[in-house]
C-alpha cells in the first residue's frame, strides 16, 4: 500500500509513518521539516508535491497540525490565520489535491481533535479550525464515496507530543500553575488515568485506512481514554 502522510516528522504523524512502514507499506512523507518539504497551507506547495507523485495512492493520513493558546480577547489575527491556514485549509487543500490520485477502495484518515467536537478555553482559534475539519470530513463523505473513497477523522484529546508539551507550558502560564500540575489534571480527568502515546493514535489510523474498517466512512472517532466524557470515578469507589 502506498500512503501519503502529512506532518510526518514528529508527533502523531511520525508514529503513523513508523507503524505503516514497519508493516511494509510505501510512505510518502510530507512535512516542512521532513525529507520532502511540503507546506500544507500553500496550494502551490501541495500541487508541486502531487506532481512529484509517480503513480496512484492507496491512502492518505493528514496529520499536519498546529496550535496556539491564548485567551479569546488576546488572540491575534495572526494566531487565527496561522491555525486556520494549517489545520483547516491544509486539510481541505490536501483532500482536494490528493483525492484524484487515490485509488477506488482507498481511504483518508484525518487527525482531527476532540477540539473539533467541543470547545475549550484558551483554544478558540484552534477549536474553530478543528470544527472546520470535522465539518469538512462530514461534507466530503458522500462526494468521496462516489469515487469509492472513504474518509474518517480521529479525535484525540491528550497525547504526549511536542505540541502538547508546548500547550502544558502555555496553560501553566495562563492559570498560574506548573506544567506538571497541568499534566496531573489531564491525567486525573481521564478515566484511563493517563495521556495517550502517539503510537496509540497511530493504531487507530492504521485501522481506519485498512480493510477492517471497510464499511466506515464519515466517522469522527474519539480516542481520548474517556476524557471527552468529562467525568471520572474515584479509585476508592465501590463500583
Amino acid at each position: 500500500m502506498r500512503v501519503v502522510v502529512t506532518g510526518s516528522a514528529s508527533g502523531i504523524g511520525a508514529a503513523c509513518v513508523e507503524q505503516l512502514r514497519a508493516e511494509g507499506h510505501e510512505i510518502v512523507e510530507w512535512d516542512l521539516n521532513g525529507r520532502e518539504r511540503v507546506d500544507v497551507s500553500s496550494s502551490a506547495s501541495i500541487a508541486a508535491a502531487v506532481e512529484r507523485l509517480d503513480g496512484p495512492v492507496d491512502a492518505v493520513v493528514l496529520a499536519a497540525g498546529v496550535s496556539r493558546m491564548a485567551p479569546l480577547l488576546e488572540t491575534t489575527d495572526e494566531d487565527w490565520r496561522f491555525q486556520m491556514d494549517v489545520n483547516a485549509f491544509g486539510v481541505f487543500a490536501c483532500v482536494r489535491a490528493l483525492a484524484p490520485r487515490v485509488v477506488r477502495g482507498g481511504a483518508f484518515a484525518i487527525i482531527d481533535s476532540m477540539g473539533g467536537l467541543r470547545g475549550a478555553p484558551f483554544l478558540s482559534a484552534y477549536c474553530a479550525s478543528k470544527f472546520a475539519v470535522s465539518g469538512l470530513i462530514e461534507s466530503a463523505t458522500p462526494e468521496l464515496a462516489v469515487r469509492g473513497i472513504r474518509i474518517n477523522g480521529v479525535c484525540p484529546m491528550y497525547v504526549r507530543t511536542p505540541m502538547e508539551t508546548r500547550e502544558l507550558e502555555w496553560e501553566a502560564s495562563l492559570t498560574g500553575r506548573t506544567a506538571a500540575e497541568v499534566l496531573a489534571e489531564y491525567e486525573s480527568s481521564t478515566p484511563l488515568g493517563r495521556v495517550a502515546e502517539p503510537a496509540e493514535i497511530a493504531d487507530v489510523v492504521r485501522f481506519l485506512i485498512g480493510p477492517a474498517s471497510g464499511y466506515m466512512t464519515g466517522a469522527l472517532v474519539p480516542v481520548s481514554g474517556g476524557a471527552h466524557l468529562g467525568f471520572t470515578v474515584p479509585e476508592s469507589s465501590d463500583v
